[in-house]
Parts: structure tokens; C-alpha cells; sequence
């Protein structure tokens, strides 16, 4: 038996089956969140009533007050339920920068309760021995990173690109979709736990385990992909085997692990069949915080995608990285270079008619959102969306470790809160072809943009 999507709308992506597990569930399932503060309330909520386990992936935990109050309330619940386990999966690299820092702000708080609070600090094998210390604090962080975002509590998975960070629970627009289902759950800590097996540990002398480079590269090729077959056949039997989950499910929920330097690359897998397989007529909407496209991607969007497509991105003024001291502070002059040279191509491949780029431009607030939008042709409403922690970009694709979800609904209502969801993020998005020509930039970010290109 071969499972399929049965509405004509999703048929031409019944290759998703082949590459990833379903998890079927019902729209009434999933909560879209759609602003900083209503993520941070979420997580505060979730982490505060967890009753079996909490367990994070994200790039650091910041040192604000937002930070602390939620990690208090979360060894608070811990302190008084026995049967609670906290986990937490960061980078390395960026969870020890400066005195204080993730690292030790988690053993400030977790103190005396290590039997049931660890920490993990992922650090990618290109930097392991002489690298490490060879690089420059910030720097390092170039060659790759811990970059998932997953926030699970009990069986409640909140999949976003928003670090668990000040910022990112103020003014910091990004995405967020939370689904209750017990199998997706137990996957999502399946990754995080293969992940940390991998990663330093703390210990109670305050020392970190060290891995071997080819032991990590090698085995964690074998782990994740042997975990992943095991969840698709896992997966497979259950829904072949009940009459009720396909009777009842509306919605599909296929998750998708990049990590690049470990040879796993569903998520743009996935995402090259997207774009190749949506037909003339429909509509794909995309989103990244940094356009800075592959050429791969950038090829099919040009010569093999029949859909119109619209690509949002932020607007310098909203890029985090805008006013930064040193190099950083050329990162958003870098990807209007870079986009300016994709309307280029857009220009040259004559496609002005099918494609648009727009801008987020919203005062006091930066972009982080990223994923697409699938719009069937004549609908009005999303059908699919990918939503998670990796841009479109070459880093997301070959350096940092991304956690992604591609989620299918026939639910008219989750449709509708999708597309509401998508145009909340384009009411600050204005058509930017014409600005991109006329923008300027440094003369040493134009010398560099090709590093830029690279590594961010």
C-alpha cells in the first residue's frame, strides 16, 4: 500500500511520503502564533504547566529579564514535579560568548539539579581542535551553528526561526506554529537527543566532553538517517493500519532535518520538489530574513518554477544585523547586493511578469521570518507551508543544523488562519525592484559581497 494525498489540490506532492514521516492530525491541532509576545506568553504557559518534559532546541538563551523569568518559572516546575526533565540543545560557539552567557546563566538556575537539567552546546566538527580558539569570538560562528528552533513541552512542538532571546520576544518579527501531537513530539526529541549525544555535556567539575571529529561526522550520518527510516516506517504502519486517523486527519505534517554537513538534506530536498512541482497558475509566496538564495534555488526559481512567486525579506532597516560595529555592519548593505543582483537575473531570464520582491520594513521592529506559502491556483488560501529555522540561503543549506516542517491542511480553516498569518507578515512588505537598483552600498562591502555570499 502507498499512501497518498487524496484532493486533487496536494496530489502532485505525493513524493513527500517517499522522503519524510507523516504525521497526520487535526487542524484543531495546531495554534498559529503570529507575534513576539504571544511566543514568549506561549512558552511561559507550556514550560510553567509541563508536567513530563521540556525540551529546547535553539542557537543561545539570551540574559535579559524576559530570559530569566522564563528559565525561573521552568526549574520552578522542575523543583516541584518529580517526573520532569528539562533539556536543552545550544551552540556552542554562541552560548559561551562573553562572561556572561547562556552557558552560565542555564548552571546559575539549574544548580543542584542536574539529574534532571542538562545542557548541551553543539559545536560543528569544522571547528573542532586548532579552529576553535584559531578563530575569533563572533567570527567562529561563520562556519556553522546549532540553528534549530524547536520549544516542546509534554507533547506540544512550537517550530519557529525565533531564538529563545530578548529580542526575539519584543520586536523582532518571525514565525511560529505550535502542534499538539504525541508522535511529532517524540520525533522532534528523538533529533534533539541525537544531537546532544554529539555535543559537549556539562558536568558537575565544570568540564565538557570532547568528540572526535570522524566519529561525529560518520555516526551522526548513521543516527539521524537511521531515525528517520525508523520514524517513516513507524509512521507508515500506523496509518495504513487505522481506518479512523485517515477518515478523521485534514491536515499532514512531514518533518524535514537539514544539516548539510552531515549529508542530510530533506529540508531542500523538499524544497526544490516545491518549487518544481507547483503548477502554472498557483502561487508561492517565500520568506527569509536574509535573501541570500542558492544557486540551486535560485535556478529553478528562474528556469523550472511555473508558479508566480513573491519573495519577502527584510528591508535594511530591518535587519538585525543594521548599526552592528565592525564587519557585521555590512551584512544588510550585503544581501541588497545580493538581491539586487537575483532582480538582475529575474531582468535577464525576462520573468518581471511571474516574480515579485518585496520589503519589511516596520518602524523599531527587524524581519527574522522565513518559509513559504503554497497557494493552489485560484485560491485565495495557502494549502501547504514550510515553516522552521533555515533560510534559503547557502549556510542554512550546508553549514548550520535546521529543524523544518512542511505542513499539508484541506482544513478551510486552517487555511484561513494560514493566509492570515502570511498577510499580517505583508502588511509591512512594500515592492523594492526599483530601490534595490538605486541603493548604496560600501565599497568594501561590494569588494566582499562574494564572502558574504558564502558564508552568510
Amino acid at each position: 500500500m502507498t499512501l497518498r494525498f487524496k484532493l486533487t489540490e496536494l496530489q502532485p506532492f505525493n513524493w513527500i511520503y517517499n522522503l519524510a514521516p507523516c504525521f497526520p492530525v487535526t487542524a484543531s491541532k495546531i495554534n498559529i502564533i503570529t507575534n513576539p509576545k504571544q511566543f514568549y506568553n506561549t512558552l511561559y504557559d507550556r514550560f510553567r504547566s509541563a508536567k513530563r518534559r521540556i525540551s529546547i532546541a535553539s542557537l543561545y538563551i539570551g540574559t535579559g529579564e524576559l530570559e530569566k523569568d522564563l528559565l525561573g518559572i521552568t526549574v520552578d516546575n522542575v523543583k516541584i514535579n518529580p517526573n520532569l526533565t528539562f533539556n536543552v540543545l545550544l551552540d556552542y560557539q554562541r552560548g559561551t560568548r562573553g562572561e556572561i552567557n547562556s552557558r552560565s546563566l542555564f548552571k546559575h538556575f539549574t544548580n543542584g539539579l542536574s539529574n534532571r537539567c542538562n545542557l548541551a552546546l553543539y559545536q560543528t566538527s569544522r571547528l573542532q581542535g586548532s579552529w576553535s580558539k584559531a578563530l575569533p569570538s563572533r567570527y567562529n560562528e561563520i562556519v556553522g551553528l546549532q540553528h534549530m528552533k524547536l520549544y516542546i513541552s509534554d507533547n506540544s512542538v512550537i517550530l519557529s526561526g525565533a531564538n529563545c532571546s530578548n529580542d526575539y520576544f519584543k520586536e523582532r518579527q518571525d514565525r511560529y506554529i505550535e502542534i499538539e501531537d504525541e508522535d511529532l513530539a517524540n520525533f522532534y526529541c528523538d533529533i534533539i537527543d541525537e544531537v546532544t549525544k554529539f555535543s559537549k555535556q556539562e558536568r558537575e567539575n565544570n568540564s565538557v566532553e570532547k568528540i572526535r571529529k570522524d566519529v561525529m561526522i560518520k555516526s551522526l550520518n548513521y543516527n539521524i538517517k537511521k531515525l528517520i527510516t525508523k520514524w517513516k516506517e513507524y509512521q507508515y504502519a500506523k496509518i495504513s493500519s487505522s481506518q479512523e486517523i485517515k477518515n478523521q486527519s485534514d491536515t499532514w505534517i512531514f518533518p524535514l532535518i537539514q544539516m548539510g554537513e552531515f549529508n542530510i538534506n530533506q529540508d531542500e530536498e523538499a524544497t526544490c520538489k516545491i518549487m518544481e512541482t507547483v503548477p502554472e497558475g498557483s502561487h508561492l509566496r517565500l520568506a527569509t530574513g536574509y535573501f541570500n538564495l542558492t544557486e540551486k534555488y535560485a535556478k529553478i526559481l528562474l528556469k523550472h518554477c511555473k508558479a508566480n512567486i513573491s519573495l519577502l525579506m527584510a528591508h535594511p532597516n530591518a535587519n538585525g544585523f543594521m548599526g552592528a560595529a565592525g564587519p557585521a555592519g555590512g551584512i544588510p548593505h550585503a544581501y541588497s547586493l545580493i538581491a539586487r543582483e537575483f532582480w538582475q537575473q529575474v531582468t535577464e531570464y525576462n520573468q518581471i511578469s511571474r516574480v515579485q520582491m518585496l520589503e519589511y520594513e516596520r518602524p523599531g521592529w527587524t524581519f527574522h521570518a522565513k518559509g513559504l506559502w503554497y497557494y493552489p491556483s485560484g485560491s485565495g488560501v495557502p494549502w501547504i507551508t514550510v515553516i522552521g529555522s533555515a533560510n534559503l540561503g547557502e549556510r542554512s543549506v550546508r553549514r548550520d543544523l535546521e529543524a523544518q516542517a512542511a505542513i499539508f491542511t484541506s482544513s478551510a480553516d486552517l487555511q484561513a488562519r494560514l493566509h492570515d498569518e502570511c498577510s499580517k507578515l505583508h502588511e509591512y512588505a512594500s515592492e523594492c525592484s526599483t530601490d534595490l537598483q538605486e541603493r548604496q552600498a560600501p565599497l568594501w562591502v561590494r569588494a566582499t559581497v562574494g564572502l558574504f555570499r558564502t558564508y552568510f
